[in-house]
């Protein structure tokens, strides 16, 4: 098996933080504006410098994407943190690798082992490459969960812009449904109403929140609201207190008055 750089195999590396390779060829675009990566550390303690950052096309429809070109680099190294980043997870078994989707665990594309060493290799029928991973436009779906869930139009314009650093040549399509968004539009029904009374007559049962302290105290110089609800007729009653250490005197003289008013006991 040829899993040197410059092959169709890729050796899944959970100590890379980056897909990087050392073959310049494999690319089909490359920058050099790599100004901000730092040289890279190997387990040995060497040193490589980056000399660019870029796109590997592995067939007519899809790319991997943001690859660090390595000084020196021998190998192929898929990042196994950068494909957590973008919601997949590896599942590492004796003889294989599996990656699929955390949201619903579709199986993305798998590996074999060889040597002690997990790889993948593209070229190969076996491999799946129906995933979003490495699709054009799959950075573009990182990039919306990176900045809070916001409209691929929104980050058409900023790449436009170039109000961030780094988004270059990115497509940003919205060919899916984001899941959170989804989540996060959905409403949930009301609680339906009662039917029935729960208690028959005042007092016998008191909904009550102590709520604070407030953002701003209040002219009074309270900052705490203390607020009883009675469940039989719905009378409500709110103290605003400059401690919450006052509730159980209010309560007391609340008792006292409202067992007069009703002419019942609290229960």
């Amino acid at each position: 098996v040829n899993y040197k750089t410059g092959g169709s195999h890729w050796v899944m590396d959970s100590g890379c933080t980056q897909h990087m390779t050392g073959d310049s060829r494999m690319f089909t675009s490359l920058s050099g504006d790599v100004e901000n990566y730092d040289k890279i550390t190997f387990g040995d303690n060497s040193k490589s410098k980056v000399e660019g950052l870029g796109k590997i096309e592995i067939s007519s429809e899809y790319s991997i994407n943001n690859v660090l070109l390595v000084d020196s680099l021998n190998f192929n190294l898929l990042s196994v943190g950068q494909l957590c980043d973008l919601g997949f997870q590896c599942l590492f078994k004796p003889n294989e690798v599996i990656v699929s989707k955390i949201d619903g665990g579709k199986e993305v594309f798998k590996g074999f082992r060889h040597n002690n060493l997990y790889l993948v290799n593209f070229n190969s029928k076996n491999t799946n490459l129906q995933a979003c991973l490495f699709s054009k436009n799959s950075m573009g779906w990182l990039w919306h969960r990176r900045l809070a869930h916001v409209g691929m139009n929104t980050l058409k314009k900023v790449m436009k812009k170039h109000l961030v650093r780094g988004l270059k040549d990115i497509t940003f399509e919205k060919d899916k449904l984001c899941s959170a968004c989804q989540e996060g539009k959905q409403v949930a029904n009301t609680h339906p109403s009662k039917t029935f009374m729960s208690t028959s007559r005042p007092l016998e049962l008191l909904h009550m929140d102590l709520f604070g302290p407030t953002t701003y105290t209040s002219i009074g110089g309270n900052n705490y609201g203390f607020v009883i609800v009675d469940d039989f007729s719905r009378y409500t009653w709110v103290y605003f207190l400059e401690d919450k250490t006052e509730v159980a005197h209010v309560f007391s003289k609340f008792a006292k008055r409202a067992q007069n008013e009703f002419n019942t006991l609290i229960k």
